[in-house]
């Protein structure tokens, strides 16, 4: 009988290792971006590290010191091979429903002997790398919405300024042609004014 309970302790073991393993084979490329992301959010940076590949786990510390703290993801399009995965993903700064700065990137993973892991040099350095471009992107968006709306300003100014002019002079005519500047009368013929330059 001890042969039976012992062959049925380490079958049991066995059993339950196999099921662990064949559990962790069979999570995917989604899902480990998704429970990665979701430790990321709520700050459980060991679940995360069990999650990344050993040699990128260093890079960690971009998130732990604060530089991304992302408050929701979405995961998108993803492109998957034998051995390695990306996902599109975007990184929100705001819970949903408020406004939120967009941070877009992709999530690399690799296959290992322990299944899907994140490979976090390759995602930190795509985040980066498509955050600076969409930077870019806003800033020479809002410059050019800047420079219409700084061109329309200056056109309704110049308008103005013309109006404003045109206003002075009419007015500035109007007082020359008042008795005190123009208290002669005008004769053509008259030596002491020259021909051609009245007031």
């Amino acid at each position: 009988m001890k042969i039976n309970r012992g062959g049925f302790i380490i079958s049991l073991v066995l059993m339950m290792y196999l099921i662990v393993g064949c559990n962790a084979k069979q999570a995917t490329p989604e899902s480990v971006a998704a429970e990665f992301w979701q430790a990321v959010i709520d700050r459980d940076m060991e679940k995360a590290k069990n999650m990344a590949t050993w040699d990128s786990v260093d890079y960690l510390k971009y998130i732990r010191s604060g530089q991304l703290k992302p408050e929701r993801y979405e995961l998108g399009e993803v492109m998957r091979g034998d051995r390695s995965a990306v996902i599109q993903t975007t990184l929100y700064s705001q819970p949903q429903g408020q406004a939120s700065v967009r941070i877009p990137g992709r999530t690399a993973l690799i296959s290992t002997e322990h299944g899907w892991r994140v490979d976090l040099k390759q995602t930190i350095g795509s985040t980066l790398k498509e955050t600076v471009g969409t930077v870019f992107d806003q800033l020479n968006n809002l410059m050019q919405e800047g420079l219409k709306g700084f061109d329309k300003q200056l056109s309704e100014s110049v308008k103005e300024i013309g109006k404003a002019l045109e206003k002075s002079a009419e007015e500035l005519r109007d007082e020359l042609s008042k008795q005190p500047f123009n208290n002669r009368p005008q004769n053509d013929n008259d030596p002491a004014m020259p021909k051609g330059q009245r007031i």
